[in-house]
């Protein structure tokens, strides 16, 4: 005669297939956050790649890339709080060449410090895409702004946006080259995804600041 089969679990091994399952959760949610962080990075990248085809594009027409600062290049009062990043969106929404140089998602627009361009004939010659005259920033997926460096610029510290806060930042440099990124051109990057920048830090490993070299 055959064996009748049991009613249930035993107690033990319900608790076999309970930790069973709270394993298979974690794993899953680790997977889950790897996959969001690992896409947010891939966007970043993304929008670097169209920044810095804006910025080629503009150089074309003006023959030189948008400054690293339009507070010193239009000697105009601001609060000097990520000066690049409004010079480069300011510069890349311009229309005085009769195109704009840069399509803008509307998501990634802010204005984290009420900026203003403040000066009526500049706004009125830059002829830019915008409504009104704030200087935006356009910031990355974790909601921090870009950085943005012309190369004669590099050696200057500047006040950038961070998730902690305010800090001051400059041009980050190659350990191959010995020198600066991107020495003849300019840099952009963002803060990656814990909002804290650490592009020039003496191991780059230990940073997961995005950038585009």
């Amino acid at each position: 005669m055959n064996p009748s089969p049991r009613a249930g679990f035993t107690l033990v091994e319900l608790l076999v297939v309970i930790a069973i399952i709270g394993v298979l959760a974690g794993l899953g949610s680790k997977m889950l956050s790897f996959a969001t962080k690992s896409s947010a990075i891939g966007l970043a990248e993304q929008e670097m790649q169209r920044l810095v085809l804006g910025v080629e594009t503009y150089q074309l027409d003006f023959g030189d890339f948008p400054p690293s600062s339009m507070e010193q290049e239009y000697e105009i009062s601001g609060n000097g709080l990520d000066e690049g990043n409004e010079s480069l969106v300011a510069h890349l929404a311009s229309r005085s060449r009769g195109r704009s140089y840069f399509e803008f998602k509307e998501e990634f627009l802010e204005n984290l410090d009420d900026d203003r361009i403040g000066d009526a004939d500049l706004y009125q010659q830059m002829r830019w895409v915008f409504g009104d005259e704030q200087l935006r920033e356009y910031v990355d997926p974790w909601g921090v702004p870009y950085v943005y460096i012309h190369n004669r610029d590099y050696g200057i510290d500047y006040s950038v946006t961070q998730e902690s806060g305010p800090i001051k930042i400059h041009a980050g440099n190659s350990r191959k080259t010995a020198t600066y990124h991107e020495p003849l051109r300019f840099q952009i990057w963002s803060a990656g995804p814990d909002g804290i920048h650490q592009i020039d830090v003496d191991d780059p490993d230990a940073s997961d600041d995005v950038a585009p070299w």
